[in-house]
């Protein structure tokens, strides 16, 4: 039952760690927690994902078998066009106790959520408050990919006060990619994994196909459990809906940040996705979601080990 018949040493797919495996409420997925920050240091940042591309780089890794030597490898084009620093979010015991907005926002911004210009209230709000956030939206009519913008927390590093005064600084302008994700990092990348609909058991979780004079059905499990439980339990593998979770994926090393768009676009675009017109982030492997789709990156909360930049040439 938990394997396929081609490859009997293929473990059942489906992780019993998501239970219940629940279809996400929106196409793009936050951070609960952003760790440690030191002062003037913002947690995360977004992009939307553009495709994948191969590339050499130069391994750093003294630990590696291949260090001081060129490696090929995978990696994902992120396009990361500047955020927009739309308010200041004032919090009291991990309640919101107001929120103070900038003034002379995109119109697309208004649109997505209903607000008022009220910076006169924001030393009131200070003084309540015991912790501070930004709220952020994302611009991609400036790539020309939509006009419907993501709004969402980023937390701000050092004391109340320097997050106060770091954030009016802010406030109504733009940030770019680059002064918060620096090339040769390790960063957790959080986003929505495709959605495939609905799907059996085999293509679900990878179970046996049985042979043809076997069974009456040959794409499900065999049987759904003991008799004397009197119930199926969650963790028999059933046709279902698949995809479209929330996932994280931890320490994915940026390998370069890309200011000039010509330098990461190939002859025939990406596709479904069309050619890069903004910065964007080269990631080493892949990152969840489908293509276009926004994902949402951190600093790494617990990076496995030291990096730094590495040399990298992209193969066209």
């Amino acid at each position: 039952m938990g394997h396929q018949i081609t490859k009997k040493e293929t473990p059942r797919r489906g992780s019993l760690q998501y239970y219940p495996i629940t279809r996400s409420d929106r196409a793009y997925h936050n951070f609960p927690n952003f760790g440690s920050l030191d002062a003037k240091e913002l947690s995360s940042f977004a992009g939307y994902k553009a495709g994948m591309i191969q590339l050499v780089y130069s391994d750093v890794d003294k630990n590696s078998p291949t260090f001081k030597m060129d490696v090929v490898t995978n990696a994902t084009v992120i396009e990361c066009p500047p955020l927009s620093v739309c308010a200041i979010r004032f919090y009291k015991d991990k309640n919101t106790v107001g929120e103070a907005w900038a003034a002379g926002l995109n119109k697309n911004i208004s649109k997505r959520v209903k607000f008022k210009e009220n910076n006169s209230n924001s030393d009131e709000l200070r003084a309540k408050a015991d912790d501070i956030r930004l709220l952020v939206s994302t611009q991609p009519w400036q790539i020309d990919l939509k006009k419907k913008p993501e709004l969402f927390e980023i937390a701000v590093g050092g004391d109340l006060e320097a997050k106060y005064a770091y954030s009016k600084e802010l406030l109504g302008k733009e940030i770019d990619v680059a002064s918060v994700i620096k090339d040769g990092t390790f960063i957790d990348v959080s986003g929505i994994t495709k959605g495939k609909g609905f799907t059996g058991s085999v293509k679900r979780y990878g179970v046996k196909i049985y042979p043809v004079h076997a069974s009456k059905s040959r794409r499900k499990a065999g049987n759904l459990g003991a008799e004397s439980m009197a119930k199926v339990q969650f963790t028999v593998p059933q046709h279902g809906r698949l995809g479209f979770n929330a996932r994280v994926e931890y320490n994915k090393f940026v390998l370069k940040t890309i200011k000039n768009p010509d330098d990461v676009n190939i002859k025939s675009g990406y596709t479904r996705y069309g050619n890069v017109k903004s910065t964007a982030l080269i990631v080493k492997g892949s990152v969840p979601g489908s293509t276009g789709r926004l994902v949402i990156m951190r600093k790494a909360l617990r990076p496995v080990k030291k990096a730094e930049p590495v040399r990298v040439e992209l193969l066209r």
